[in-house]
């Protein structure tokens, strides 16, 4: 399995918003792959990813046509894309570490696939890193803290009621009033429940969903075709939808504004739902993506010894995944040795996952030069130095392993 991968730390907004293909081009990206091996496309608002099997060329082939841009991907090649998805599953390589909806995100990715017909050799590794996604989180703290872009949002809205409460000490003020416009999608529905934790705003939220957010108590629905018309009345206007097109226009926004007051505008998508034109108008902030990555940052430090510990799952889980591809690879090789034999290298398999890799790449090589052909050499990769590393800090660690 490859990937080719333009996240955060590669591009900011306005280039991953080329990439950020909506679930019909992904269908449509997958059927391209289907006929060279498959593919899994993974969008979400900080990273456009693909992974598939054919060769690199090929790969980057399709995904120009469909982008008509120029290519500023990230490529990792085998075992590299492999132990990628599982840190991503992790969410060690998120902008927010440990980061809770990413493991979602890459379910909804792998699921979306297999419906699709187009996910063919993805099964066993998918399964596995989103097994170790869940692992982590488990046995680690790495989601404490703000766990995710909406938790971050709605601290960012809690932040400027309090400015607001500053600002209005000793009038007689109702609630602040958060518009919250894609409260049925992900992202959004996520920031609802963040914000509903404090009574401190009147929310309104909308949705093209009728009757989608009517049941959640304490807050007013309205349809989003209302979007405008809600605007002045609104403190904190906070958008996540999945709409490849503009969401608030800065002219429009402008003209629904009659209110003197200031105003916070949080735009979680990417595609941007707000257009940057609104940030400069009067009384108006606007906070995206770009700028959540500086506080995500922040957020990172506390979590530094938690990510620690995810990284020695992650290693171990990894070693589990790659003992468990090279016996599926080598199951004709390992049942013709002698029951003896046979009983010692599945002991090796359960301790020592990484020399268990050695063998089968080993025994598989050299059964394949009796027979003339070439080695092993990408079925059953040689073990680099980081997987190396990652077996020592499994050994520190008690020897666990995923799934024990």
């Amino acid at each position: 399995m490859h990937c080719l991968s333009l996240d955060h730390k590669r591009a900011g907004v306005a280039e991953r918003q080329v990439f950020a293909f909506t679930s019909s081009e992904r269908a449509a990206l997958g059927k391209a792959f289907a006929a060279i091996g498959g593919c899994v496309p993974l969008v979400t608002c900080n990273r456009t990813e693909i992974y598939f099997l054919c060769s690199r060329e090929e790969a980057e082939r399709i995904l120009e046509k469909f982008a008509e841009k120029p290519l500023n991907f990230s490529f990792y090649g085998e075992e590299d894309a492999e132990r990628h998805l599982f840190r991503l599953a992790a969410g060690l390589e998120s902008m927010l570490i440990g980061e809770d909806e990413i493991l979602g995100q890459i379910r909804k990715a792998y699921e979306e696939a297999r419906n699709g017909g187009y996910a063919a050799g993805a099964d066993a590794l998918f399964q596995a890193a989103i097994a170790c996604g869940k692992k982590v989180r488990s046995e680690t703290s790495v989601s404490a803290y703000a766990c995710s872009v909406a938790t971050l949002a709605a601290n960012e809205a809690f932040r400027f009621a309090k400015s607001l409460q500053k600002e209005n000490a000793g009038a007689d003020t109702e609630k602040p009033v958060a518009l919250l416009v894609g409260a049925t999608g992900g992202i959004g529905a996520n920031v609802l429940k963040n914000l509903l934790c404090k009574n401190i705003f009147r929310i309104v939220a909308t949705s093209r969903k009728h009757g989608g957010i009517a049941t959640a108590e304490g807050v007013e629905s309205a349809d989003y075709s209302a979007r405008y018309s809600l605007l002045d009345g609104a403190d904190v206007v906070i958008s996540a939808t999945a709409s490849p097109h503009t969401v608030f226009g800065a002219a429009k926004v402008r003209k629904s504004l009659s209110t003197k007051k200031t105003r916070l505008f949080i735009d979680l998508s990417v595609p941007p739902d707000i257009d940057r034109k609104i940030g400069a108008l009067k009384d108006c902030s606007l906070t995206g993506m770009d700028e959540f990555s500086v506080l995500a940052e922040e957020n990172n430090k506390k979590k530094a010894r938690a990510a620690r510990e995810a990284e020695r799952i992650v290693a171990a889980c990894f070693l589990e995944y790659c003992a468990g591809d090279a016996a599926r690879v080598c199951a004709h090789l390992l049942s013709a040795l002698p029951q003896s034999e046979k009983k010692r290298v599945f002991a090796l398999r359960k301790e020592n996952p990484a020399a268990f890799v050695r063998f089968c790449r080993e025994g598989l090589s050299s059964s394949r030069e009796k027979k003339g052909e070439p080695a092993a050499g990408g079925v059953i990769r040689e073990e680099q130095s980081a997987a190396a590393g990652a077996e020592a800090r499994v050994r520190a660690d008690g020897g666990k392993e995923c799934g024990r």
